[in-house]
């Protein structure tokens, strides 16, 4: 006689949060991406993929301008030679590129903004039990949403 067994039930559960609430949800579940356990991973996994489809318009929204970006490498490669008047040629360096600063601010209060907004997930549960032994709290406590 063969036996069948049932392969186990994944529990999924409607999540409703903001969505900045969920880009830290999803930034924790990158957090544990590394720890080994197979149920675990798997859920951490199809979780990743759900929010990531889910978030494009926060990431979309609050992607820098190719401008801005070789902006910031320019402040970046000053304040890392830590010259003495690293914040004055930063200033000046801002004051000449005041409108792509102050685009880049709008953009962001934007982001900030669409962050507020509620939103339902339907999201896989990890419980107690499928956690790993060497979790730690602060990793638990960065996805606490979906556990169980």
């Amino acid at each position: 006689m063969t036996t069948i067994t049932k392969p186990k039930t994944k529990t999924m559960k409607t999540i409703n949060a903001t969505k900045g609430e969920f880009v830290n949800l999803i930034n924790g579940l990158y957090q544990v991406q590394e720890i080994k356990g197979k149920d675990f991973s798997i859920n951490v996994s199809k979780n990743i993929a759900i929010l990531h489809d889910k978030l494009k318009d926060v990431e979309k929204a609050g992607t820098p301008s190719e401008e801005f970006m070789k902006l910031a490498a320019q402040v970046n490669e000053i304040a890392n030679k830590g010259e003495e008047n690293a914040k004055e040629q930063i200033d000046k360096l801002e004051e000449e590129n005041k409108e792509l600063v102050a685009s880049r601010r709008a953009q962001m209060d934007e982001v900030s903004e669409i962050m507020k907004e509620e939103m339902k997930i339907k999201l896989n549960i990890l419980t107690e039990d499928s956690l790993p032994e060497d979790i730690t709290a602060k990793q638990i406590n960065n996805i606490i949403k979906i556990i169980e």
